[in-house]
């Protein structure tokens, strides 16, 4: 369902036609600038599902009377669920229906399924972010209670080993629109299989690199911060689900259709991608140390090239451009496009520029004193992307943590998990 409204803005009083595609969502915000003067213009639909009606709040603008969209008046096309395109009113080809035209209909299907369990996600966010409060603050017993109403579940949660499993099956459910659920069984398959290979060669070596990583707290550590995203990635769940229906549309792959996301801005969620970086970097460290058990016997020796570092401490200060450096012929295979170093030096030290009404970033990613002369851009759906598969990234880099937690409680500790009804 779509409805066409015209509004005037408040700062220029210039018109804008505005059609309003319909989510499954019970709040639904809208944001644009005026093409006009840039001022925000904030539009939020509360559907009436069993009664077939809507309310519509307009904030930053007036809405006036307008038989039809006439040509060279600004206009918007607006979906919280899909990229819009900028351009001019064209009948018919709602959101929705250019979305169908580039994806088809088994896709269409698969994203809206996904945005629809969104709304599950946003009606139980309290009870989410509650979940991983209560774990990272050792409050076991309401860590135990929150997370089996929220799983359903009656298995056993009051060992370590048992609170480490029920949480991940919280973020599993809670996250799988975000996550590639395939993609994060074969990841935790190929952790577990790489840790029994190592042990089957040099048991006493892994487990000391086990100890170190736990008793030092760095493993602890690494578990926490990538925690603490999930609940950000629920914060900016709007923003995300343009940039979930890329997953599908594969003209999108060269990144020449300026498309428009309709929630959020690109200064909502920089130091988002920043941080995931940084976390990213961090948890590095555990794939290093495995390459060098792997290929040299022990964590901390890596390759005899020029400037290796002489311990996987010493590995754990160096930044993120020279941590790859060192990580030879690695057993892991990290995903090249998160990777992008000169857009988070960017973006991390101001460095970078947003038109609002446009929605395109410019950043400026070489040093060049106080000149800026050498730009890149992308759109910020470009950037909302990005964020997305960095989060898919740090997912994976979670389930390692994990992983080696699991190898810790067993092996080491001699814990035994309790069976589990999921």
């Amino acid at each position: 369902m779509n409805f066409n409204i015209s509004v005037l803005c408040d700062t220029c009083q210039k018109q804008t036609n505005c059609r309003l595609g319909m989510s499954n969502r019970s709040h639904q915000p809208l944001r644009f600038r005026c093409a006009s003067c840039g001022a925000p213009i904030d539009i939020t639909m509360t559907p009436d599902f069993e009664n077939v009606g809507i309310d519509i709040q307009v904030k930053g603008a007036q809405r006036i009377e307008c038989d039809r969209f006439e040509k060279g008046v600004n206009f918007v096309d607006l979906h919280l669920d899909f990229p819009v395109s900028f351009g001019e009113y064209v009948m018919g080809l709602t959101p929705f229906m250019a979305a169908f035209q580039r994806i088809g209909d088994q896709e269409i299907q698969i994203h809206s399924m996904r945005v629809n369990y969104l709304n599950e996600v946003f009606e139980r966010e309290k009870e989410i972010k509650d979940i991983f409060t209560l774990y990272n603050k050792n409050k076991h017993k309401l860590f135990k209670k929150k997370s089996l109403g929220f799983l359903g579940s009656k298995m056993g949660c009051d060992s370590q080993l048992d609170r480490n499993r029920a949480l991940y099956f919280v973020i599993e459910r809670a996250f799988f629109p975000f996550s590639e659920p395939e993609k994060n069984v074969d990841t935790v398959d190929l952790f577990t299989r790489k840790l029994i290979e190592m042990e089957g060669v040099d048991k006493p070596a892994l487990i000391r690199f086990v100890r170190e990583v736990v008793e030092n707290r760095f493993l602890k550590n690494t578990q926490t911060d990538c925690l603490e995203v999930y609940p950000r990635i629920i914060d900016i769940e709007l923003m995300l689900r343009p940039a979930l229906f890329l997953d599908f549309d594969k003209q999108y792959e060269g990144k020449l259709v300026p498309y428009r996301v309709s929630a959020h801005e690109f200064f909502d969620a920089k130091d988002l991608y920043k941080d995931i970086a940084e976390i990213i970097s961090r948890a590095l460290v555990l794939v290093a140390g495995m390459n060098n058990l792997e290929k040299r016997g022990s964590h901390d020796k890596f390759a005899n090239t020029q400037g290796a570092p002489a311990s996987l401490d010493k590995f754990a200060d160096f930044p993120l451009g020279r941590k790859l450096d060192y990580i030879d012929n690695s057993w892991y295979s990290l995903n090249s496009d998160v990777m992008d170093n000169q857009l988070r030096n960017s973006v991390a030290h101001y460095k970078a520029e947003y038109d609002d009404v446009t929605q395109e970033i410019t950043y400026y990613p070489k040093r060049e004193g106080m000149k800026q002369e050498r730009s890149e851009s992308m759109f910020f759906l470009d950037f909302s992307r990005r964020i997305l598969l960095a989060f898919r990234e740090l997912h994976r880099f979670n389930h390692l943590t994990k992983c080696i937690f699991v190898y810790y409680y067993m092996r080491v500790l001699g814990e035994q998990g309790t069976p589990c009804d999921l």
